[in-house]
């Protein structure tokens, strides 16, 4: 299963860095047909408002480029102790220490992608089955990691 939520969470994060990809190239063509068409403050203020987006555009790229990376640098074998790449079941859902993806669905369960520096990874980082983390008032008995 721990394979499987690997790949779901690249095929998930490659898909919105094509999505993306796409947003910038269409926002680069959109700007290029203003430029030909437009003049004065009217030019310029699009121009400004076209690139504050390809700003904010690029910022979410790197940032789920990095998280691909992240990815591509987990190991699917088992661990005892849970760390970056650990599938952690517990008595309130089954969680996949990696990055804050949230629920992925996966032979018919859901899983919970979430990031080390999450509250609730903060909390599970370290510990192992058998052991309790209580995040939000809500207490997780820790039943099995791999």
């Amino acid at each position: 299963m721990k394979k499987q939520v690997l790949a779901a969470c690249k095929q998930a994060v490659t898909s919105k860095l094509a999505d993306l990809k796409n947003q910038i190239k269409d926002l680069q063509e959109s700007a290029n047909e203003d430029s030909k068409s437009a003049m004065g403050d009217k030019y310029e203020t699009g121009r400004a408002m076209v690139h504050l987006e390809q700003e904010n555009l690029m910022t979410r790229y790197t940032e789920l480029s990095n998280q691909l990376e992240i990815l591509n640098a987990l190991t699917t074998e088992d661990t005892k102790i849970i760390q970056n790449g650990s599938l952690i079941i517990t008595d309130m859902g089954i969680f996949y220490m990696s990055i804050g993806l949230g629920k992925i669905d996966i032979e018919n369960s859901s899983v919970f992608a979430i990031a080390p520096n999450s509250p609730i990874g903060q909390e599970l980082i370290g510990k192992s089955a058998g052991m309790n983390v209580t995040v939000n008032g809500r207490t997780y008995n820790i039943k099995d990691v791999k």
